[in-house]
């Protein structure tokens, strides 16, 4: 990349953002923010010729957009700059007596007065009502850190915000029932400066599976024992409906935990990325993947691929830009910087990850964007070590290193032979090296609002207001995600399937698919990944309960969850939500293979079979097959138990039955086709759409001449609503009272007075 190339911005408001923030030493233009930068960084090398040399290549990925790094990074890194601190978060300790714990706020407020976030955990604090050595009783938990909470509103981080904070407590810590409801969002305005989350082990799960009791103890005393079900109970429903606590799979961080010889990682960041000992800092850039995206003829959405080789290469040079800012760096504490000298721990990730799939034409949660994100992971994870060990060659490896200790960690087995052995012989630079950020700011303004992080695209645009610096006047310009204008810019529509396809957005994915996406890259990624799930409004707390379980069986670190219904909202809402009226959701892909549910049922002399299609456990399609002359055996009863088969997509508008590895009916919505077929894609198109499956039965139910094939298909689909699901029917209006009607069981009903219809 030449030195001389020049920055182009592609939207106002990203250039806005990127001046604000980051132009804070007298620059005027993006390549002089840029030089500054490369050329702080690079002044750690060893020799001139190394320092000028290093600089341009820095330079070179910086302006690029290859490599974005840290907002403080960013704003604070350059040669003159009066303020030395270029590392976004720290953590700290806080031991049980009160010296320590105001040396630890004392701590808190030197790090959040140079503009750092502040993490740490509270277990080792005792209880409310414990007894204390010299008599009384302890205040508690909650009291320690509203004294940390108030400390950070006073303080503004760097002169120009405020701190920033995460606290952790273990799920058998006496206090931690009221820890978890310490937060109900604008309904008490609690703790607003922390982020909170609390540390579950294998053993509580375990305990919550098997319906067993919990013992509340600290220091060996129980203080309390309930049952494991209510505990998780109470932790789910505080976070589906005040949005906190989040979740901390303390065991699961620990299991690939690169110094477990020397320290525990028990604590995060604010943000949730790294995960941590005590007194360690994150040092953190990302790789835009967006940016390596090409296609020989020049569209980006046409003939598109992944540079995985430019990709290698500027993840190389981002492993060695974040250890000189290790070198580079100004330290809030002398304790964290001799711990972070001693283990060098950083932490390189990406950016625009959705936007990259749009681009190669792959749906964000579809299977192949799947199989395309464990490459890139892989790819990433591989490229960092290598680089991390070639780096310990060349300058010596962090100075805990122990090559037998190392190479028995269980995040260090998972890697390739051939690297394994390199590490033995080179050493490593860095304890751990890799992590998965938010990237909000810099994805707007250097990414140029690209995709933020692992995050889907959150809208492929919106509206804002602006003022034109003339009286009280405004205007208002469009704001595109980046991949979408490019969409846009290239002639594309902005409708169509493909255009739909391809920028799914955070409301139109299915939850365990954006799950399974943070799963596959936490299996590469050594530290944790920060990502939030966001609900879908009208998600029921039963399957949101679910999904708090399904995160910790595919292995994520920590889970956090946004509900737009709950009492917090959120920084990033649709501006354009009021004047959209309904809430349109894309459906999810359908892969290749659905499992499936056969039934026989009817009516009279009518015959169906109903074929129940599944996608991640929820009901996804239906197939009805007029069959009156119960020509399709398959041993299924009349109205008896369900047989399980797989439903195969064989091409566009053809579809197999498989029973085992036997195809039992090819091309069967061809051969069986009936008038009914209409409505079954209709009821197919409801399910994937996210319409709940009691008001597509209260629609089947709602008329008292029902059809055969309307009551056979209600029969069918009555076997899958969840116990205790009782929803308001889709048009809600009672035909005696006028009030909302409800449905349960199979019967329409009204609460306030008492009419009733059951299929």
């Amino acid at each position: 990349m030449k030195k001389d190339k020049t920055w182009i911005w592609q939207q106002p408001l990203s250039e806005e953002i990127f001046r604000q923030k980051y132009c804070l030493h007298g620059e005027k233009t993006a390549e002089e923010v840029f030089r500054g930068v490369a050329d702080e960084i690079a002044s750690v090398e060893a020799t001139p010729e190394a320092r000028r040399a290093w600089a341009d290549v820095f330079y070179g990925e910086l302006i690029s957009g290859r490599l974005q790094p840290a907002g403080r990074i960013l704003a604070n890194a350059r040669p003159n700059s009066p303020v030395k601190n270029y590392n976004n978060c720290f953590t700290i300790d806080i031991e049980d007596d009160l010296e320590s714990i105001y040396e630890s706020l004392r701590e808190d407020a030197v790090i959040s007065k140079m503009g750092g976030g502040v993490g740490f955990d509270a277990s080792k604090l005792r209880p409310k009502g414990a007894k204390l050595s010299a008599g009384g009783e302890s205040s508690g938990v909650l009291s320690f850190l509203r004294i940390f909470d108030q400390s950070a509103k006073t303080i503004m981080t760097g002169g120009q915000r405020r701190s920033a904070h995460i606290a952790l407590l273990d799920i058998s810590h006496p206090e931690v029932e009221s820890f978890i409801t310490a937060k109900r969002g604008d309904e008490n305005k609690e703790l607003t400066q922390f982020n909170i989350s609390v540390k579950v082990t294998d053993a509580f799960i375990e305990a919550v599976k098997k319906d067993s009791v919990w013992d509340l103890a600290y220091r060996g005393t129980v203080a309390k024992t309930v049952k494991a079900r209510d505990l998780w109970d109470l932790l789910a429903k505080n976070a589906f409906i005040h949005n906190e606590p989040g979740i901390f799979n303390a065991d699961t961080v620990e299991r690939f935990n690169n110094g477990w010889w020397a320290f525990k990682m028990d604590r995060v960041n604010p943000c949730g990325e790294l995960v941590m000992p005590a007194y360690s800092l994150c040092c953190l850039s990302s790789v835009n993947l967006a940016a390596f995206v090409s296609s020989p003829s020049g569209d980006p959405f046409a003939d598109s691929r992944f540079d995985f080789d430019a990709f290698r290469k500027t993840v190389a040079v981002g492993v060695r830009f974040l250890d000189n800012t290790l070198d580079a760096t100004a330290y809030p504490l002398k304790k964290i910087e001799d711990f972070s000298r001693q283990w060098r721990r950083i932490g390189l990730g990406f950016t625009g990850l959705a936007d990259a799939l749009a681009m190669l034409g792959l749906t964000y949660g579809g299977d192949e964007s799947l199989v395309f994100a464990e490459r890139l992971a892989e790819a990433l994870r591989d490229a960092t070590y290598g680089a991390s060990s070639d780096l310990a060659a060349e300058k010596g490896s962090f100075p805990a290193f122990d090559a037998d200790k190392y190479l028995e960690g269980n995040f260090i087995k998972t890697l390739p032979p051939e690297l394994r052995e390199k590490i033995r012989r080179q050493g490593m630079r860095n304890v751990q090296l890799n992590t998965v950020a938010p990237t909000g700011t810099t994805s707007l303004s250097v990414g140029q609002n690209c995709s933020s992080g692992i995050e889907p695209i959150f809208a492929r645009s919106f509206r804002r207001t602006v003022r034109t610096g003339v009286g009280d006047e405004t205007r208002t310009e469009e704001v595109y995600d980046y991949a979408w204008k490019l969409w846009l810019d290239s002639g594309r529509g902005a409708d169509g399937e493909e255009a739909l396809r391809r920028f799914v957005t955070t409301a139109d994915i299915d939850p365990y698919r954006s799950i399974d996406m943070q799963a596959v890259f936490q299996r590469y990624v050594d530290h944790s990944i920060s990502k939030t799930l966001n609900l879908a409004p009208g998600t029921p707390f039963e399957e949101y309960k679910n999904l708090f379980m399904y995160a910790y069986d595919k292995g994520l670190k920590g889970f956090t969850t946004f509900n737009p219904e709950g009492s917090m909202k959120g920084i990033l809402e649709y501006s354009e939500k009021k004047d959209q009226g309904l809430k349109r959701r894309v459906a999810p892909p359908r892969p290749k293979d659905l499992p499936c549910d056969i039934w026989r049922t009817g009516a009279g002399k009518r015959s169906y079979l109903v074929i129940a299609g599944f996608l991640d456990g929820s009901l996804y399609e239906l197939f009805v097959i007029d069959d009156p002359e119960r020509r399709i055996g398959l041993g299924i009863e009349e109205n008896g138990p369900q047989k399980k088969a797989l439903a195969r997509k064989v091409e566009s508008g053809r579809y197999d039955l498989l029973l085992g590895d036997k195809t039992v009916l090819e091309d069967f919505t061809k051969a069986f086709d009936s008038p009914d077929a209409s409505l079954a894609r209709l009821i197919s198109m409801a399910l994937r759409h996210g319409t709940p499956l009691q008001f597509i039965v209260g629609q089947l139910q709602k008329d008292t001449n029902f059809t055969d094939v309307e009551r056979s298909i209600a029969r069918v689909l009555k076997n899958y609503i969840r116990d205790g699901e009782e929803v308001a029917t889709s048009d809600g209006a009672c035909p005696e009272c006028g009030e909302g009607l409800s449905f349960r069981d199979g019967c329409v009903t009204c609460p306030s007075c008492g009419y009733s219809k059951c299929s």
